[in-house]
């Protein structure tokens, strides 16, 4: 399938599309972040906690589908999808880059500014392996783990500049 990007519609401001895959709706909320995920008609409840950061997928019915556990100390973590136990890891010092491993194998990589028109470029071979809702999931994962990098760099440098002054 090769690289596609979670573009924002022209028409709506929080509706976000990944081609072939599906939709991001973001929701505006009280506590973190939510969004709804759409594949053809499946449907997900996105949503991270405000007092910790995990992120947590639930089904039309409530029943938890998804969830993941970012590492304390280091960026990345656990990342559970029906049933599936996969790892969200870094995949540059530089950059908001994470590759989604099932073991030693790369599934899907994730490069993300958490912010602007295009805030997540996709790369994968096959979708039909990983799956839509899982994609999905995880470009809502890696843009809130970017949004959450650059509000703490923007801190340290206020902070800096304040120290400085």
């Amino acid at each position: 399938m090769g690289d596609l990007e979670l573009a924002r519609a022209q028409d709506d401001r929080r509706l976000y599309a990944l081609d072939g895959v599906g939709t991001l709706r973001f929701e505006r909320g009280l506590g973190g972040r939510r969004a709804i995920a759409e594949a053809g008609d499946r449907r997900w409840r996105l949503t991270t906690s405000f007092w910790r950061r995990s992120v947590e997928a639930t089904d039309e019915s409530g029943s938890v589908v998804g969830t993941f556990d970012p590492r304390a100390l280091r960026r990345g973590g656990a990342l559970r999808w029906s049933g599936r136990d996969l790892q969200l890891r870094p995949a540059s010092r530089w950059r908001e880059r994470y590759a989604l491993a099932d073991g030693d194998r790369e599934l899907v990589l994730l490069d993300a500014k958490g912010w602007g028109r295009r805030p997540v470029r996709v790369t994968l071979d096959d979708a039909a392996e990983v799956g839509p809702g899982l994609v999905l999931f995880a470009a809502f994962v890696v843009r809130g783990l970017a949004e959450d990098a650059s509000a703490t760099a923007t801190a340290a440098s206020s902070a800096g500049a304040v120290a400085s002054g």
